[in-house]
């Protein structure tokens, strides 16, 4: 069998860029070289027997290149001197099967050898279409980038709801096992495709390590939705539901969290792996099995995208019972404040199906908006619901506030003593927030105070005053 090397580096660069493009709705279909070869082989045997019916050619002519099979193309005798055509390959990826390859027959009539390998050479580097590999090679550094930067922010997200006690609710609660999946599941697809995809003798031996790892990547990634929908499902409980039971109904989101699509993938691994049809390559191409995982994943979506209507409509409901005359501002307002749901649970991706057709002027966009609100979408929900979080911030700005008062920053009264000529009761109060003493003997305002206060210990002796911080703090907030 002959060579089919190119002197253009883009043909494996293309296969390469192809193999990294992933879509979080499904991940796409791939052809890499494990396939190439069952088609290759498949043509192999239809071309031997085409030329098997073929006469040899009339020497008289003039001499000429032999029939001959390429590994990829059927070849004709061809007289010397001339170029032969095929049509590109349409099993090759990042091949345009409407161009067309040539095979060079020299006037002695033997094929055109490449200088570098001393083999007859077919000339394929027609057959790639090099702005569409452009295309994905853009995509591939969006889809890195955007998983790389998600995982940064998830992680420090995770570690501030874990570190602030006084974070700790129901919704944080939900919002850390949403965090932890997506972060398991973004660096699963990323050892994915450095350790599997691109190791062909693994791909080849189907190692059972590397189909363990295909349950567990799909495992979490189905987990990832089912979070999604527990975060739909409990804001849509908070305002159609009077009184909730928030530890228990906990319970039932970790069992269909976690526990769900732990169901749904056994089933699926166990039902694949029985067919041997399907139990090849590591499991890389989808299957009739995939249903198992992504009809669930679906229906999860539209109920999202029907608890976020109807969380519009529940409010813009109330809105309009409060205010008796027309408020439009403040119902457009409610409106734009749920958009920031749309990341949150997951509803993009109920647009990743409608995909143009390929070759369209519309793929492009698809692709770079697909990779975009994929890769990103980590880094959006850990901006939105942590960074950006009034919570979070107010627990940030306290702890600024105490790092100043003890280290003595500016507004800082912290040691400062000065003289109470009338000062009467046992203490004495200042907040910083009023502008004002507040002469308090046990008054149960103190409990109500601002962050920002300090007392004074009075001496009856001298009438002077030291002031410290009173320390008004939120239960548990310190960790």
């Amino acid at each position: 069998m002959e060579g089919n090397e190119t002197t253009d580096s883009t043909m494996e660069s293309w296969t390469r860029e192809q193999g990294n493009v992933t879509s979080e709705a499904g991940r796409r279909g791939w052809e890499d070289s494990l396939v190439q070869q069952e088609i290759s082989a498949r043509r192999q045997t239809e071309c031997e027997a085409l030329h098997a019916t073929m006469p040899t050619p009339d020497s008289s002519f003039g001499p000429y290149c032999p029939r001959t099979f390429d590994g990829w193309s059927c070849w004709n005798d061809t007289p010397a001197g001339t170029r032969a055509y095929v049509q590109c390959p349409d099993f090759i990826t990042g091949f345009d099967p409407q161009r067309m390859g040539h095979k060079d027959c020299d006037a002695n009539g033997t094929w055109y050898t490449h200088p570098h390998t001393n083999q007859s050479w077919s000339n394929y580097t027609t057959c790639i279409d090099i702005s569409n590999l452009e295309l994905h090679q853009v995509v591939t550094k969006i889809y890195m980038a955007g998983y790389s930067m998600s995982l940064v922010a998830l992680c420090i997200s995770l570690f501030i709801f874990f570190f602030f006690k006084s974070l700790k609710c129901t919704r944080v609660t939900i919002h850390k096992n949403l965090f932890l999946s997506f972060i398991i599941n973004n660096a699963m697809w990323l050892v994915w495709y450095e350790c599997v995809v691109n190791n062909v003798d693994l791909l080849a031996s189907n190692a059972v390590e590397c189909q363990v790892l295909h349950v567990f990547l799909h495992y979490f990634l189905v987990s990832n939705y089912f979070w999604m929908f527990c975060e739909g499902l409990y804001l849509h409980t908070l305002l159609v539901v009077a009184f909730v039971a928030e530890d228990r109904i906990m319970k039932w989101f970790y069992i269909l969290g976690w526990g769900a699509p732990a169901i749904l993938t056994i089933v699926y691994g166990c039902s694949r792996a029985a067919d041997s049809a399907q139990n090849v390559h590591c499991w890389m191409d989808n299957g009739p099995y995939n249903y198992i995982l992504s009809v669930p994943v679906v229906l999860s979506l539209l109920l999202n995208l029907f608890f976020l209507v109807n969380i519009v409509r529940v409010l813009v409901t109330k809105l309009r019972a409060v205010n008796t005359s027309p408020d439009t501002h403040s119902t457009r307002k409610a409106v734009r404040a749920t958009l920031i749901l749309i990341p949150l649970l997951g509803l993009h991706y109920i647009l990743v199906p409608f995909r143009p057709p390929i070759g369209s002027p519309g793929e492009e966009v698809y692709l770079v908006v697909s990779a975009v609100v994929a890769s990103f979408q980590g880094l959006g929900v850990s901006l939105l619901f942590c960074f950006f979080n009034g919570e979070v911030l107010g627990i940030f700005k306290k702890k600024w506030n105490q790092y100043n008062l003890m280290h003595g920053g500016p507004n800082s009264y912290v040691g400062t003593t000065f003289s109470l000529s009338n000062a009467a009761p046992d203490l004495v109060l200042w907040c910083s927030a009023h502008s004002r003493f507040l002469l308090l003997n046990s008054h149960p305002a103190v409990q109500a105070l601002p962050a920002t206060c300090w007392y004074m210990k009075s001496s009856m002796a001298d009438g002077n005053t030291t002031v410290t911080n009173y320390g008004t703090t939120i239960e548990g907030d310190d960790v």
